[in-house]
């Protein structure tokens, strides 16, 4: 089984904390769709003779694509794949372009799966981190898709933003369950290269919330998530059961994907691939049949500290017999020596041949994954 994902290089306005590869200009729109099925063509054979169980159109803004034109993309995979019949098919969008006739329209299409970014209920924190929508529209959005039939909505919260106090989080957990939806994506505000909140920290115009304060929230959406019927299944993501994220987790499980844009990702077990992040170097290249991306063959020891570094963040674990079987010897042993520690602490537990953060743990997730590699002298 394996899952295609499409990054959508486009958005109507630049959000102030984002560091993924985007335009806002739209005027490539139409080119870089005939580009996109292009490459699907050119790179069918990465994922032969796999069924696709998953679908996700993510960006940039995805729903700056008509659902027609999505549909589009979706019957193109059709011509090379069997694509399963309970596959999950994701689109993320923005609140404000989920209108009566953009929902209307979705639902003829083969989506299934709407992935909201919300970020936060408060106007407040929305004018300053530049969203286009108010608090108001995303709960009308959400609400909206629902009677529209979508019945698998995800949404998009960060927490630790400047300003955003232990109160108003809790006010925008309470929004969110009570809108019944069935997955939450949250993390915290990262100041990545090259973005505007970055920019404004070291000009001192925003100050960084407090780690007291950030971790206060992070308990607490643990906590009330948990309270809410929600399983914590990934360290920022959290789900009604049997309703986690399919593509997500192959990414975590190590299955097999192809990426197809600019800036998108792909792996086949023995090597990651990565498109050029320059809509105009992408489409040229892809016109012209020349080539887009780069490519890092993994070694043994990679392999292993990917599947470390992927199963450890998730509510499965590290499977020590995956490890023995995969790996050898050493690597188990390894992993064994390793654990004696946190399990003296508390950080991890072993549980039906799993080793699995404890809700302690995961406060720490970095520092117990960083030592579990194997570092070859």
């Amino acid at each position: 089984m394996s899952g295609i994902y499409f990054h959508i290089p486009f958005c109507k306005q630049l959000c102030h904390y984002c560091a993924f590869h985007k335009s806002i200009s739209l005027q490539a729109k139409e080119r870089m769709l005939a580009c996109l099925k292009k490459e699907l063509d050119d790179r069918k054979a990465y994922l032969e003779g796999k069924n696709i169980e998953s679908i996700y159109f993510g960006g940039g803004t995805p729903s700056v694509y008509s659902p027609e034109e999505i549909q589009s993309l979706i019957l193109e995979i059709e011509r090379h794949f069997i694509i399963n019949d309970d596959a999950e098919i994701t689109l993320e969008a923005n609140p404000d372009d989920l209108t009566h006739d953009y929902l209307k329209d979705l639902k003829k299409t083969s989506v299934n799966r709407l992935s909201v970014g919300i970020q936060s209920f408060h106007d407040e924190d929305l004018i300053l981190m530049n969203r286009r929508h108010s608090g108001q529209q995303a709960y009308d959005a959400i609400k909206r898709a629902q009677d529209y039939g979508f019945n698998n909505i995800s949404v998009d919260q960060i927490y630790g933003v400047p300003g955003l106090t232990l109160k108003k989080w809790e006010e925008n957990l309470k929004k969110v369950f009570e809108l019944n939806i069935q997955h939450i994506s949250s993390y915290h505000l990262m100041y990545d290269p090259n973005t505007v909140f970055t920019h404004k920290l070291k000009k001192g115009i925003i100050k960084e919330v407090d780690e007291e304060v950030s971790l206060a929230q992070y308990k607490l959406l643990i906590s009330e998530s948990k309270k809410h019927g929600f399983k914590h299944y990934e360290i920022s993501n959290f789900s009604k059961l049997g309703l986690e994220s399919k593509h997500n987790s192959s990414y975590w499980q190590q299955k097999m994907y192809l990426g197809l844009g600019p800036s998108a990702h792909s792996y086949n077990i023995n090597r990651r691939e990565w498109n050029i992040s320059d809509n105009l170097k992408y489409m040229n290249a892809i016109e012209k049949g020349e080539e887009y991306s780069e490519y890092e063959e993994l070694s043994f020891n990679d392999k292993f500290n990917d599947y470390v570094l992927t199963s450890l963040r998730t509510m499965w674990g590290l499977d020590l017999e995956v490890v023995k079987s995969e790996f050898g010897e050493q690597y188990h042993r390894n992993c064994l020596e390793k654990a004696d520690k946190f399990i003296e602490s508390d950080d991890v537990r072993i549980e039906n041949g799993h080793i699995i953060l404890t809700d302690k743990g995961v406060f720490i997730s970095n520092d117990v994954m960083s030592d579990f590699f194997f570092i070859e002298d």
